[in-house]
């Protein structure tokens, strides 16, 4: 949490074997050294950090339901996690 903020994404999708689709992503973020000046400073007090980065790779299948997508992401704290999700991602 901040006053200001910055967030990059990027996202490479390829083709695999149809209807699979591959991506590989990278997004980072930063409240630009405003998080203590938020009223309670939130972010200090649950120890988030003032910025982030996050990577991974999934796969996509085009369904009737919409984009079904399965990643594994990684941050730089070391948590790893996995996500589905439908529809598109951003």
């Amino acid at each position: 949490s901040g006053r200001n903020y910055v967030v990059v994404s990027g996202e490479l999708n390829f083709p695999l074997v149809a209807p699979l689709e591959g991506a590989l992503f990278v997004d980072y973020g930063s409240d630009l050294d405003s998080g203590s000046s938020v009223l309670g400073n939130p972010a200090g007090e649950r120890g988030k950090p003032g910025s982030g980065l996050g990577y991974g790779a999934g796969v996509r299948l085009d369904s009737p339901v919409g984009p079904l997508r399965l990643e594994y992401a990684l941050n730089d704290q070391g948590t790893r996690r996995f996500h589905f999700g439908i529809g598109k991602g951003f």
